[in-house]
């Protein structure tokens, strides 16, 4: 232990501030470059193989987006034609669905009238044949009071008996 207290007994102070601060900061900084190299060396390499790692997954992330979007736009010119398709078969499905529609509306509107025009004329042939039997009803009611106020009973009965004689005949 006296050689300790010797040896900083020996060792003389340096009291001038200028040198003293310059020889501790060279120091310092010899000593942080030692211990801190390893350790900014190790955390850096780390860091760079996380950005080069993330950058290659960007990539890889990137190429398959591509890929989707590609395949995507595929199909999208894909259903494009499907529609256009669709739409032209609907078109020419309303069309067809409309002269069928057409078709049936003039038929039935034919038959309607036909069946008109048959129940009018059947009309029309039943009103006649009221009207001349009520003509010759009068007609006949007419002639009989006439025959009536011409003929006497005597000649009334001869005309009568011939008619029946005609009808038994």
């Amino acid at each position: 232990m006296n050689s300790y207290i010797q040896y900083f007994a020996s060792v003389s102070l340096n009291t001038d501030l200028f040198e003293t601060n310059i020889i501790n900061i060279i120091l310092l900084l010899g000593i942080l470059f030692v211990v801190i190299k390893k350790f900014l060396t190790e955390n850096l390499t780390a860091r760079k193989e996380k950005i080069v790692q993330g950058i290659e997954n960007a990539e890889t992330r990137l190429a398959d987006s591509n890929k989707r979007y590609n395949e995507a736009k595929k199909q999208w010119s894909q259903m494009d034609i499907i529609i256009k398709e669709i739409t032209q078969q609907m078109e020419t499905t309303k069309q067809n669905v409309l002269k069928l529609k057409w078709d049936q509306g003039k038929d039935d509107l034919s038959k309607k009238f036909t069946t008109a025009i048959v129940v009018l004329r059947n009309r029309e042939n039943k009103i006649f044949n009221d009207v001349t039997k009520e003509v010759s009803k009068k007609a006949l009611n007419q002639v009989i009071l006439k025959l009536k106020k011409q003929l006497g009973k005597v000649e009334q009965s001869a005309i009568v008996n011939m008619k029946i004689t005609q009808l038994g005949e």
